[in-house]
């Protein structure tokens, strides 16, 4: 036997696996039987056309609380039966809140910027402030009982909020992903470690990390990046609390 053979053999026997090839994100819905994903902060749609260009045929809920955003992400899923729109922010209140528009809509939050964030080269700057409606995940879940159920959190500094808002139904959830920041774009925002001890209390294990833009002052450096998580406790096609 070759040493290399021998290596994966001893890899394999101590439960791990070496693979040249990388999961992606539709790889990990479809190792869970997830058929719905929530997508939250979800601009103009582009995370749900990029998980069906992965193959990702399941029911997609996309929430966008800027208006003529929506209308944008509207007609992207308009023709897809299975992908529905909300114009809301999920947060951890019901009722109305604002939110800081930016001149690229994606950088949009309705917790302020930085310095960084101010100064970013990603068209970040402010350029109105709307009145939007806010819900929590809590508040709504009910209608997705009995879906095998993804979240995607998006939303520029905002996601312990959504989370928050989403306590009571987190332990329904077969995953989470997350846009988690290394520099700070924006303000009162966790600190990645204390993102990572959040998701471990609620019973999440870090399952994949990629890169999603980089800092401007330092190329080299990653400003952030998406983490998807998995449930700690999960055998047998069942997530267990």
């Amino acid at each position: 036997m070759m040493v290399k053979d021998r290596l994966k053999s001893f890899v394999r026997a101590a439960g791990y696996e070496i693979r040249r090839h990388h999961p992606n994100l539709t790889e990990f819905l479809q190792s869970r039987s997830v058929n719905l994903v929530l997508d939250v902060g979800a601009n103009e749609g582009q995370f749900g056309q990029d998980l069906r260009s992965q193959g990702y045929s399941g029911k997609i809920v996309s929430f966008e609380p800027v208006v003529d955003v929506f209308k944008s992400l509207e007609k992207r899923c308009a023709a897809d039966q299975k992908w529905e729109c909300r114009n809301t922010a999920l947060g951890d209140a019901n009722g109305i809140i604002q939110i800081n528009v930016s001149k690229n809509t994606a950088m949009s939050s309705i917790v302020s910027q930085t310095e960084i964030g101010r100064a970013s080269i990603y068209e970040s700057q402010v350029v109105r402030v709307d009145q939007v409606p806010i819900a929590t995940l809590d508040s709504m879940f009910a209608e997705f009982a009995g879906e095998r159920v993804f979240l995607k959190v998006d939303t520029q500094g905002f996601e312990q909020s959504v989370l928050r808002g989403g306590a009571n139904s987190l332990h329904n959830l077969l995953g989470v992903q997350l846009e988690l920041p290394l520099i700070h774009l924006y303000e009162d925002t966790w600190k990645f470690d204390e993102a990572l001890s959040f998701m471990r209390e609620a019973g999440f294990t870090l399952s994949q990390l990629r890169p999603v833009t980089y800092y401007s002052r330092d190329p080299a450096s990653l400003l952030e990046v998406d983490c998807v998580f998995r449930r700690t406790k999960y055998a047998g096609g069942v997530s267990r609390p």
